[in-house]
Order: structure tokens, then sequence, then C-alpha cells
């Protein structure tokens, strides 16, 4: 008897939810392959196939499911490459070993896609095929004299991108690159003082190991794909979507570079802003008048976008053409700014199919910037965040002992990471030369590998997909980083911590996930233009299908300039009822020419404050009809924002008494997800302490404790519900060792 497809598709959908409901539980104790951890295997030795088995299978007895092979270079002789040399026919073979043995052991193989660190150099092959499409700088070349006079320079560069007269006394501008002919500019210099400043584009000459490739140039990113991803794609397709299902880009950015420029910048530039760049160009280095902010704006967020638009964006669409899935970083994506590291982290992230934190140095390092990445994947509703962790925490510094395995994995996981590669495995484990060595061959960590190996799956189980419950978000100061940055900045400060003294938004960060712990979201001032947000109900709501969020209070974190369209949104929000808290400094400048003004007149009308004149000495509020609250803090800290947060808005998450720890070494923190109609709850302390406290949650719910770390099940034995000013809480025993993490699952019953 045939059974009609219809029936038969039915009979499907029953059964599937059946095993779906049913298998919940057991993938928690043991969960699949594809959520546990696929460390990095630096390949630091001659490969040979039996030794590729050996410690694949190693690999594999502790828990690590796959791999993510990590070619390297030779960079003295006490540091080899890997052996057989990238791309050649020997390492192919190689690779294809590693294939076999992952298939063998249903193992999984991530595809790093260069030889070593940055990606972009094709295992120098970029370098030798196609040196015209290699990394360039922006250069400033100055002469002062003094009209009337002839001024005459050789252009020696890849490009003039402009040249500037500017009169030393009046600051007038005039632009003179048209009087360049035969490579020699000759200007008549009108009387007065003048500097003449010419803006070539040159050649980058300092490269780490082989030239990189020019980022920022499509046409040159798809002829290093076509050396790299296309090879693979050739010989190994076969793989992709089963054994291969993810790709890997490392540090694609101006770490090192923060200079670089392109050809068609200016052509960018006008598209984008609508005016011509080349009379602008002095305020990358110098503050041009009160046109400074804006203009510094329109550069970088040209160069933002250029950077977004060329090697993320060209390999995350290779990567859907090849049923693979595309994850990476630039560098910086945790730094204060991404002005010279990454451009904008909200925008670099725009077609990766899964954003990737960077956890590197040491212990805590970049912390508080760690949830940018999340909230980029928020915004684009992306199910997965991965995270690169552990590389170069300095033993020096830090022990690295099987604790120190949990403790950045559990801050990272209640920041939106879900996916975990360990940095990492070494292919020669007597010769690793960045620490530590992650691997079944460090004897002092390798006992604790196999339970960590759980511990990751089952998490990253439970934390994949669904939505974050986040009802606070903080506006990231994209326009005062750009209007502050410029390539003139003193030699000592680091790359992507040039910052003005008013940016606060990292301290907003720290204090509501470490003191205050309010999950929030970072909101992109320009994003916020998106239909994506509306503002409804006295709330500004994410509209996305599945990771929707619904923000009642929004951060104005401390800026001198932001854009005038943004700050209207944010005026509407107040209008309608919102919260808006501001701290440490408003702003009073637009981030779009000219039009300063309507900040400040927006500023006034929202917090009734003059922001040119401001009183810091106390905390202002303002407020209207519709209950709209704008509160400017001038000297936030813990105790000002928690009044004002617990005044105009309930938790989710309470917590009675509120944990103290006594060190800094180590944080308490919670995520709080929805996911298959069941709330997610993880608690985690990466401190020395123990905490014992009361966890109050809003609704009622029948709660199950969940412990990652033995894949154990229990049903919550004492909870008690109240009722406050009409809503319904539970109630529960929170108790945890030190370096421990839970679960409270619950399915919502009222």
């Amino acid at each position: 008897m045939k059974i009609q497809p219809i029936i038969l598709n039915l009979i499907l959908v029953f059964s599937l939810v059946d095993v779906s409901a049913q298998s919940v539980n057991e993938h928690f104790k043991t969960p699949p392959n594809k959520y546990k951890p696929m460390p990095f295997w630096h390949i630091n030795d001659s490969m040979t196939t039996e030794g590729i088995r050996r410690q694949m299978e190693d690999a594999y007895d502790v828990g690590f499911t796959g791999v993510t092979l990590l070619p390297l270079a030779e960079r003295n002789p006490s540091r080899p490459g890997t052996s057989p040399k990238f791309l050649s026919a020997d390492y192919f073979k190689r690779f294809q070993d590693v294939l076999d043995v992952a298939e063998e052991l249903d193992m999984e193989v991530i595809l790093y896609d260069d030889n070593d660190y940055p990606s972009g150099m094709a295992g120098g092959k970029l370098g030798e095929l196609y040196p015209q499409h290699t990394l360039k700088r922006l250069d400033i070349i100055e002469t002062e004299i003094r009209g009337p006079a002839t001024f005459s320079d050789s252009i020696n560069a890849v490009k003039l991108m402009a040249a500037v007269a500017m009169n030393t006394k009046t600051n007038e501008r005039i632009e003179i690159s048209d009087f360049v002919k035969d490579g020699v500019l000759k200007w008549d210099v009108p009387e007065g003082n003048w500097k003449v400043m010419l803006f070539p584009m040159v050649k980058e000459s300092r490269h780490k190991i082989y030239p990189l490739v020019d980022y920022l140039d499509s046409t040159a990113v798809g002829q290093m794909i076509n050396l790299t991803y296309g090879k693979f794609a050739e010989k190994f397709s076969s793989y992709f979507g089963n054994t291969i299902k993810k790709t890997f880009f490392d540090d694609v950015g101006f770490w090192k570079y923060p200079r670089a420029w392109t050809g068609l910048f200016n052509k960018k530039f006008e598209e984008l802003n609508g005016y011509n760049p080349k009379p602008f160009y002095p305020a990358l280095w110098y503050d041009i008048g009160p046109e400074t902010e804006s203009v510094r704006n329109a550069f970088f967020n040209t160069r933002a976008e250029l950077l977004a638009e060329g090697y993320p964006k060209l390999v995350a669409q290779w990567n859907e053409k090849h049923g693979l899935k595309s994850t990476g970083h630039p560098p910086g994506n945790y730094d204060p700014t991404p002005i010279d590291m990454n451009g904008d982290i909200f925008k670099f992230y725009r077609y990766t199919q899964i954003p990737l934190v960077d956890v590197i140095l040491k212990y805590q390092f970049g912390q508080n910037g760690h949830k940018l990445i999340s909230s980029a994947a928020d915004f684009y509703d992306r199910p997965i965040v991965s995270t690169e962790i552990y590389g170069a925490f300095r033993e020096r510094d830090q022990h690295f002992d099987s604790l120190m395995l949990y403790r950045p994995m559990f801050e990272m996981f209640t920041r939106g990471v879900n996916f975990v590669i360990p940095h990492g495995m070494w292919y020669n484990p007597e010769d690793v030369y960045i620490v530590p060595l992650v691997s079944p061959y460090n004897k002092e960590i390798a006992p604790a590998l196999p339970a960590y190996s759980e511990f990751v799956g089952r998490s990253c189980f439970l934390l994949q997909g669904g939505r974050r419950v986040s009802e606070i978000g903080v506006m990231y100061p994209f326009e005062e980083l750009a209007g502050y940055y410029n390539f003139g900045k003193p030699e000592d400060i680091r790359q992507g911590f040039y910052i003005s003294p008013e940016t606060d938004y990292q301290e907003i960060s720290r204090l509501l996930s470490n003191e205050i712990r309010r999950d929030f979201t970072f909101v992109h001032p320009e994003f916020l233009l998106d239909e994506k947000y509306s503002v409804e109900d006295r709330k500004i709501k994410l509209n996305n299908t599945e990771n929707f969020q619904e923000y009642k209070v929004m951060f104005l974190t401390g800026c001198n300039t932001i854009s005038w369209k943004t700050l209207q949104k944010l005026s509407d929000f107040y209008e309608s009822g919102g919260t808006i808290i501001s701290t440490t400094k408003l702003p009073y400048k637009s981030s779009e020419m000219n039009e300063d003004q309507k900040v400040i007149e927006l500023v006034q009308q929202i917090f009734g404050i003059n922001s040119l004149n401001p009183d810091s000495t106390r905390i202002q509020v303002n407020s209207n009809a519709k209950d709209g609250f704008a509160v400017h803090i001038p000297k936030p800290n813990k105790e000002n924002i928690q009044k004002i947060l617990d005044e105009r808005m309930g938790a989710f998450v309470r917590f009675s008494p509120e944990p103290v720890l006594q060190s800094d070494w180590g944080k308490f923190n919670y995520i709080h997800k929805i996911k298959d109609g069941k709330h997610i709850y993880m608690f985690t302390n990466s401190s020395d302490e123990v905490i014992d406290t009361e966890v109050i949650l809003k609704g009622k719910h029948r709660l199950e404790n969940w412990n990652p770390h033995n894949g154990k099940i229990k049903e919550m034995i004492s909870h008690t519900f109240t009722n406050e000013n009409g809503e319904v809480f539970t109630r529960c025993r929170l108790y945890l060792d030190p370096v421990r993490s839970v679960f409270y699952v619950s399915a919502k019953t009222d």
C-alpha cells in the first residue's frame, strides 16, 4: 500500500518531535561531537602519515572532535615552519591524510586559510604572483614655505591621493593635486606662510613574513582567494559540508598597519559621503576646525566599509557558495577603538557566518570589549558565536593549569560565545613558541581535558541558537571614536587604545557585567537607524526572526560626537516614555557636516542640559508626561547606575544578597536565553571564592538543575514563588563552588 505524501510527512514530523523531546536530555548528558572543542593544531615540524594519525587519535581520546589545521611559516632556524610546504603537492597529500583520519573518527577539520597569520599572504604566493595587489599605506610629506614662491616636488608613489596647501595663519586650504604633470607637482605659492602637504599612497614594505594582500581591494582579495580557497576546492570539495564544514581566517585588519589605504579610496569616499575628500586629507593628521570630527567620521567610515566589503565579505560568499561557514577575526576585536585595528567591528562581521571573539594574551585581557562581537551577532541574528581562546596566555604571569581551562571559558559563555577553538595543539609539543600547550601532551592538564571537552560540548549544546534576554542597550560610540582618532597620535600609545578621555563605554560594560550584573547589548549608532530597530511601547525593539530583543533602557555612553540622526531616534524613544542614561559627557558635535546645532538642541530637548556648558558636579534628571526619563551621570559608578536601573525597570535575574567578590581574580556572571520554549540560565563562578546566594527569576518556573560538568540533571527541590507589584518571581538558592558553573533550565508555567 502506498502512503500518501502528506500522511508520510505528518508521520515524519511527529516522529521528529518525539525524538527531539526525548533526545535533549541525552544530548546534554552525551553532547554530539559538533558542540565540542576543535583546537588549532600548529604544524611546527614535518608531517608524516603516522604522526598525523597518532596525534589525531590522541586528540580524539581527550574529547577534541575536530582540529583547525594551522600551517606555519619558518621564522628562524629555531622556529621551523610546516613541512611539506604549504600549498605544495606533498602538503596536499598530508592534508588528505588528515581528512582520512577525520572521516574514520567522525572528526571535523576546520580549514585555516593561510600559512601562519595574518591571513592574506597565500603562503607567499600573493606577493610573488600579484605584487600590485599587496598592502598599501598612506603617508604624509610636509613642507613649510613662504610665498610668493614656487613649490616643486617629484611624486614617488603608487598614487598621490591628495595634495593640500594650508595657510598656517588662516587655515585656508587649497587642493593642488591637479598641478601634477609628468610626476612633478609644481605650484605658485600665494603670499603668506603655507604648509604644503602631500598624501602619497605607497606600497607597504614592512611585512611579518610574506607580503599581505590589500584587504581593502576586492580585486586583490579575489586573487588571494583563488590562490588558497580555490586550491582546496579543486582537491577536496567532496569533503565540503561533511568533514570540512567551516573555514577560518586570522587577524584580517590593520594591526601594525594603522595607515592601510587603497587606490580606490577617494572614489568610495565620494560615493558614500557625496563630496570630494581631497581638500580634507589634513584632518587625518590635524585639527582643521569645526569640520574635523565629521570629516574624520567620513574617512574612517569609508575605510571600515572598504574592509567589510573586502576580505570578510568575499570569503563569506565563497563559503556560502561551497556549502561552508566562515569564522575568524580581525585584530583588536575587543580593543577600545576599532579605527586603527579593524575599521568597525560591527561592520566587519556583516557577512561572516560565525563571528569570532579572539581571547588572547592573558586571562581577562580585553574582557570589557568581548561582548562587542556577540552584540554584532545579535544584530545579524547569527545563532553561533565562536572563540579562539587561550592563545599567548603568558605562563610567567599566570600559571595555566586545569582551572584556567574553565575561568575564561565561563566568562566567554556568559558573554555570548557558544563554539570553542582552543589555542592550541602543536605538532611538535617540545617546541611550543606560543604558550600554552592545550593538548594531550601537556602532562599537567591532559587528565582534565576529557571532562573539559564534555563541559564545553554540553554548554554549547544549550547555548547555541535561541534568543538572549537583554533589556538594556549600550550605545557603541563609533562616531566619537572616529572623530577623535588621527594618524598623528603619540607613538607610545598602543594601537586600539587611542581614545578620548570621555570614552567610557567599556567601563560601563564592566560595571553592568561584573558588578551590577545586568545583561546588555551593544548597539551601533548607525545600525539603530535601520528598520530592524523600532520604537514601540516605551521600548526600542530589535526585530529579528529568532534573536529578537527589547530594550527598556538605553545608555548613551560618554562622547563629544554623535550622529544627530541617531540622537533623534533616541529622542523619539524618550518622548515615547523610554529611559536614557547618559554617562560622563554629553555630545555637542555631529558626525554629519555642519549639523552641530542639531545635536546641541536634541541634547537640550532630551536631558534639559546645554551640552556646551553642563554641570559636571551632579546627576541631572529630565522627564516628560509619558514617563520618559533621561538622566545624565557625570561620574558613573556601580551605586548610582544600579539605583537608577532599580527605579526604572525590573530585572529578569536578580541576586539576594548581591555577591561581592574580594578579588578581581575571576567573576560571577550569568546569561539568560530562551530556546525551544525553555528559559535557560547559565551561572558561572570563575573566582576562587564560594558563591552562596538566592537567585530571583522573573516569572513562575519549574526549574531543573543541569550540571555541565558531569551531565547530571535533577529537579530543583527548594524554590518558592513570590508576588512583587503584580508580577510573579521564582526564588531559589544558588550555590557555586570556586571555578564552577550550572544551568537552571525551566519550562515557564505562568
